[in-house]
């Protein structure tokens, strides 16, 4: 099943290293889920989620809104994670 999200970035100082790093190993956790996310506020082309060189390139900073697309049999999860860890940035 594949689930498609938009999250705004509300961390005041966006999606840093710390975070990213977070992230990734948020994606990282379930091999079977793919991970997809590109910037739209940038309009960035997709990246893969379990890649932190990747994902770093996004540069996504207070207010930019990250587009992501997660397909596998587990992406309602996977896509509770990635939100609940986003919403709890600082």
């Amino acid at each position: 099943m594949a689930i498609e999200m938009d999250i705004e970035i509300n961390g005041k100082h966006g999606l840093h290293v710390r975070p990213c790093a977070s992230l990734v190993k948020i994606c990282n956790s379930d091999p079977e889920v793919k991970v997809k996310i590109k910037n739209t506020s940038d309009n960035s082309p997709y990246v893969d989620g379990k890649s932190m060189m990747q994902v770093s390139t996004l540069r996504a900073s207070y207010g930019q809104t990250l587009h992501f697309l997660i397909d596998g049999n587990n992406a309602t999860q996977m896509a509770e994670r990635i939100a609940e860890f986003l919403s709890r940035l600082d």
